[in-house]
């Protein structure tokens, strides 16, 4: 009966494939409504962990790409994390922004090398920006990198590093290392209705160890 209903209102549709980018963009005409739709692919990581570090980089470098996105938010809390990064992406035209929790724990000789390539670090204990816990947890529904890839980028845009309204590519980790990125609309924390989660790049599918 679905099937039918739906042949009666679908009359086109039309569908390109980008073999490169793994994208299919599916145009479909109803009547006088046209709706696009994006399919693309989403990678998941069995569990959270560092071992996904690599192919995290490697995800949110190919997708910032795609989208000429200029901005990279990196969560380190030690710095092993933002020194993968700052090697990962040295030949890109990517601007980094890197948040760490503690400079007493950050290593020395990694914050000196971010600040000599010319990119920022911000530690969210010094930053003035809100972030409830009920949202957190609800987060941490997806998985602690979301949560974190969130808070990043409510940082970058507080600190502004980015202004509200900028499409960023978000990275977010669960302890040590990176699991999840995200392209995510930058908004301030006195402005968070207005931050937006566009895409969901890679992810962890269970959300504990």
């Amino acid at each position: 009966m679905g099937g039918c209903l739906l042949s009666r209102f679908v009359q086109k549709r039309l569908s390109r494939t980008d073999e490169n980018t793994l994208l299919r963009v599916i145009t479909v005409i109803s009547g006088d409504t046209t709706i696009t739709t994006m399919e693309r692919k989403i990678t998941y990581f069995d569990e959270p962990g560092e071992e996904s570090t690599a192919v995290v980089l490697g995800i949110a470098e190919e997708r910032a790409r795609e989208l000429s996105i200029e901005y990279m938010l990196i969560p380190s809390v030690r710095g092993a994390s933002a020194e993968k990064a700052l090697d990962f992406f040295w030949n890109t035209n990517l601007t980094l922004f890197f948040v760490g929790t503690d400079p007493a724990r950050f290593a020395r000789e990694t914050e000196k090398r971010i600040t000599d390539s010319g990119f920022k670090l911000a530690f969210y204990k010094h930053v003035d920006y809100q972030y409830p816990d009920a949202v957190k947890n609800a987060f941490r529904r997806f998985g602690q990198g979301t949560k974190v890839a969130v808070e990043v980028t409510l940082i970058a845009a507080q600190e502004e590093v980015v202004e509200s309204g900028t499409e960023v590519v978000a990275l977010g980790g669960s302890g040590k290392g990176l699991d999840t990125a995200l392209v995510i609309m930058a908004a301030r924390s006195d402005e968070f209705s207005e931050l937006e989660i566009r895409e969901i790049l890679c992810k962890p599918r269970k959300i504990k160890m």
